[in-house]
């Protein structure tokens, strides 16, 4: 059996960091996404985005209401451990937005 890895959130873009990498000037969007819940908190997720669908969410306005669709992964790199100094693998998952449309009304 194979799985299934579909995300949709629904808000807006948080500290958004757009820039250009690697030796081809990839435009890469990392960020979070603000998801209002119902206890009238927000939830954060980690979210990046790809090439021609970065530079479009890059324009988007701070405060619009979007749904995105993407899927989930995991990275990790070898680092330090700040205290000891020694080997330390480090860990993050984010959602990797493979679409997105601005949204006329906050869903709550």
């Amino acid at each position: 059996m194979i799985g299934e890895n579909f995300v949709t959130l629904t808000g807006n873009i948080t500290r958004p960091n757009f820039k250009l990498v690697g030796q081809n000037n990839t435009p890469l969007l990392k960020g979070s996404m603000s998801i209002p819940t119902a206890r009238g908190t927000n939830q954060y997720i980690k979210i990046a985005a790809w090439g021609d669908l970065a530079e479009s969410l890059n324009g988007v306005p701070p405060q619009a209401f979007i749904k995105v669709h993407g899927h989930v992964e995991e990275s990790s790199y070898d680092g330090k451990c700040r205290h000891c100094q020694g080997p330390d693998k480090k860990y993050w998952t984010e959602v990797v937005i493979d679409n997105y449309m601005i949204v006329t009304e906050e869903v709550v």
